[in-house]
């Protein structure tokens, strides 16, 4: 018979480990509590102690199945404070960059502005006149964004890099020298948005199905198709900027 621990609130529902591979047990009887929402967002796990006499494992067991749901980015293990789940990407991101958003909205507006005409030009060039190469470098940075941005926990930071380098692939395909370093210095400026823009709910798979249409747009080898796609993309996001307050006072003079 499996033997039974009366567990805290929230962990009544685990069992002692009595079978092979006992780290592995513990750390999917955990990632199915999160999963399930039992252990919520932000939350702090038992203690160590606490989780050993509920699973029946020993510490060293614990610990390495906590070790694994860091690794998976599930949980942050914070010195001497405890192992949190982690929150979502929109709680984790959209409160830090709401100021930054707020007082540069107008800013971002007229930049992305610019960036979209600088990236429609770019996508009707490629359309155009880019080599097979060209289209081929495209595809793997679509392919590259795609992949990091679908994760299952996506890391920002480079989710943002990777959206960075699938325009840049685009400059880069005209053959130009002038288009890729515009449209380089445009980003650069606009580093500090890009994380509170992913955060949006729904961003992260609308960029991948836009990325994907402008690839097609660029393969079918016509202009006004693939810079109208581009727009498209583009629209979208100065949209998001415009839908945010202005900030506190603008407009409020005689």
């Amino acid at each position: 018979m499996t033997a039974k621990y009366e567990a805290p609130d929230g962990l009544s529902q685990f069992t002692a480990v009595r079978r092979t591979s006992p780290t592995q047990q513990v750390r999917e009887q955990l990632l199915e509590a999160i999963e399930r929402g039992d252990i919520a967002p932000g939350a702090i796990l038992p203690s160590e102690r606490v989780l050993c006499e509920t699973f029946g494992v020993s510490r060293v067991s614990v610990r390495e199945a906590l070790a694994g749901l860091e690794a998976m980015k599930i949980i942050e293990i914070r010195h001497g404070r405890g192992a949190f789940v982690r929150r979502s990407i929109n709680e984790q991101y959209a409160e830090p960059f709401a100021k930054y958003l707020e007082l540069h909205r107008d800013e971002l507006i007229e930049l992305n502005k610019v960036r979209g005409a600088l990236d429609e030009l770019a996508a009707a060039e490629v359309a155009e006149h880019a080599t097979e190469e060209g289209l081929a470098e495209i595809e793997r940075a679509a392919a590259a964004f795609a992949a990091a941005a679908s994760a299952d926990q996506p890391n920002i930071a480079e989710v943002s890099r990777l959206d960075v380098e699938f325009h840049l692939s685009i400059a880069r395909a005209t053959g130009g020298e002038l288009l890729p370093r515009l449209l380089g210095e445009l980003n650069d400026v606009m580093t500090e948005s890009r994380p509170a823009t992913f955060s949006h709910e729904g961003q992260l798979a609308r960029s991948i199905k836009d990325h994907q249409a402008v690839v097609a747009a660029l393969r079918s080898r016509d202009a006004a198709k693939a810079r109208k796609t581009m727009q498209k993309h583009m629209a979208a996001i100065r949209d998001w900027y415009e839908d945010l307050p202005a900030k506190p006072g603008k407009g409020d003079e005689a």
